[in-house]
């Protein structure tokens, strides 16, 4: 903002060319976002941009050769001043419970694209031009998705992947449905302008979102509770006796262990390909199995 303010005040005095020269580059830049979402990609010159920049054709070229470029540019500050902060070496970023992790990320996600918005408006307008002329101009949004979008998406499936608690099947295809929801939802909301079509509160969105992904986990002591459960009432025959109402084997009917025990049952059933079930009656038939 004060590099623009400068860059208005040395345009009135008839030129900019008495800029410092990082302040020479903020203010082609400036020149440049405004001539972009302004004629779109393909009607912007560099004759535009060097007028709106206020300097002189010599001057725009010596930094950067041709528009294409200088797109890449303005990118490339979407990137440092408005993207995501995904700084491997940050202990604490993902620290904690992966519902609280997942949740903290994507509200950092939507507040940082909230606030972009606000504090710079042509940081829309840019956005809405790369999606725009992507059909024509592939590597511009190309560019962004190279470097904002998949550091993202690996950093998030690297951790879906590898954390202890979690067992999800396929962490590449949560991973895209966990950044689709987000996407879908900024464009709903500040792409469109249609929130008010589809109203859908941060909050509700993200909670469902992590829900979906991470469910909650049963409390340890309710995780094998049925062992404690009373069976319902066996029906009589017409003699009085009692009806055979199992299937199991002898062996393992009124099974009685403790919690640990179930639990290393659960991991030795997961080891083998089997349910709990399957383990517990092959065991009883006598079968040997890679334990």
């Amino acid at each position: 903002m004060q590099a623009r303010k400068k860059l208005i005040k040395a345009t009135d005095n008839g030129s900019a060319e008495a800029l410092p020269s990082g302040e020479k580059v903020e203010a082609i830049l400036q020149g440049a976002i405004h001539e972009f979402v302004k004629n779109g990609f393909a009607a912007t010159t560099m004759d535009k941009v060097t007028a709106a920049a206020g300097v002189s054709k010599t001057t725009v070229y010596s930094y950067f050769q041709d528009k294409e470029k200088l797109f890449i540019a303005l990118i490339e500050r979407l990137i440092t001043t408005h993207g995501v902060a995904l700084n491997k070496k940050d202990p604490q970023m993902f620290e904690g419970e992966p519902a609280e992790v997942l949740t903290n990320f994507a509200n950092d996600l939507l507040n940082r694209f909230n606030k972009s918005i606000s504090s710079t408006p042509e940081f829309l307008g840019l956005i809405r031009l790369m999606i725009g002329e992507s059909g024509r101009f592939p590597m511009l949004a190309q560019y962004m998705v190279r470097n904002i979008d998949k550091n993202v998406y690996q950093f998030i499936a690297n951790y879906l992947r590898s954390h202890p608690k979690l067992q999800i099947a396929d962490p590449e295809a949560t991973t895209r449905v966990f950044l689709g929801a987000i996407v879908h939802y900024t464009m709903i909301e500040y792409m469109l302008q249609a929130g008010e079509i589809m109203p859908m509160q941060q909050e509700r969105l993200i909670k469902c979102l992590v829900n979906l992904i991470i469910p909650k986990q049963e409390n340890e002591e309710d995780k094998y509770a049925a062992i404690k459960d009373k069976s319902s009432r066996r029906k009589r025959s017409s003699s009085g006796k009692f009806e055979q109402d199992y299937q199991e084997p002898k062996q393992v009917r009124s099974l009685r262990l403790t919690n640990t025990a179930w639990e290393n049952l659960d991991k030795i059933a997961r080891e083998n390909n089997l349910t709990r079930s399957e383990l517990i009656e092959r065991l009883a038939r006598g079968e040997k199995l890679g334990l």
